[in-house]
């Protein structure tokens, strides 16, 4: 029987391939271009925070599913930041402490559902009459 991979690691591979720069490249790390504190840039705007919390709360429920469902907002947190460094080499994009953020309060979005749902999804106890 083949093992099915869980859908938060093909979400790790999607993360990575929006994120990657694909144009204007350079080797040089690009480390002015860096927001470090979230909602502080002026390029912010809340409909790409909510997009991006929206594209995180798939990953989130998909962890929490298969893992202990606290840790789905690290692990986004983590996924993000690995995305958002590879931004650093690239002329175009800006690395987000935003990102960062709507990445970790989407997780948290789908794991507390998954958390929520539970109980509706849990077989009956045999002491139930």
């Amino acid at each position: 029987m083949t093992k099915r991979i869980p859908l938060w690691v093909w979400w790790i591979v999607l993360t990575w391939l929006i994120s990657l720069p694909w144009t204007g490249f350079t080797l040089d790390p690009q480390w002015s271009r860096v927001h470090w504190v979230p909602f502080t840039d002026p390029a912010d705007r809340p409909r790409d925070f909510i997009l991006n919390v929206l594209f995180f709360v798939p990953f989130g429920y998909s962890f929490a599913r298969t893992r202990r469902w606290p840790l789905a907002p690290f692990a986004a947190g983590i996924v993000s930041l690995s995305a958002e460094a590879t931004q650093l080499f690239g002329t175009v994009r800006y690395p987000s402490a935003t990102d960062v953020m709507a990445a970790i309060v989407g997780a948290a979005i789908g794991a507390v559902f998954v958390r929520w749902a539970q109980p509706f999804h849990e077989a009956p106890s045999s002491n139930t009459p």
